[in-house]
């Protein structure tokens, strides 16, 4: 009887702290999304980004990447390009998925994954929220 607490407890502590890590990603990827604008939407399904590019309002691309092969240090804002970028680690021969979603068919592999950044939003804003998405995802 006693053990059986202690295990349906341990179980509601382990819930609660599952339930904690989501809604910590989700919120920093809220905040990714909403700095980033309405040219990409950003989801995670486990350790899988999931980026969603736009044009018009119309989607025309999407990129799946593992966090676990994209390389945190390479994390930077190009003011030439007016975009975010992080690489993959350099022993993988591209680990980024992109869909072009006019060309179903088609899938390229990428060795990174590329913002543009809003007109009136920092570049290093961006990249500080992306880091912090990388952080939360990375925790469990």
């Amino acid at each position: 009887m006693f053990s059986s607490r202690i295990l349906l407890l341990s179980l509601c502590l382990h819930l609660a702290v599952d339930n904690s890590f989501s809604q910590d990603v989700e919120a920093r990827l809220a905040s990714f999304n909403e700095a980033i604008g309405p040219s990409y939407n950003v989801e995670n399904k486990g350790k899988i980004l999931i980026i969603e590019g736009f044009r018009e309002g119309q989607q025309v691309k999407e990129d799946k990447v593992n966090i676990y092969n994209l390389d945190f240090e390479s994390l930077k804002f190009s003011k030439t390009d007016n975009s975010v970028s992080v690489k993959c680690h350099s022993d993988l021969d591209g680990c980024v998925t992109q869909v072009l979603m006019r060309e179903r068919k088609k899938k390229n592999y990428r060795n990174r994954i590329v913002f543009g950044v809003p007109e009136g939003v920092s570049g290093q804003e961006i990249v500080n929220k992306l880091r912090l998405v990388f952080n939360e995802m990375v925790k469990k």
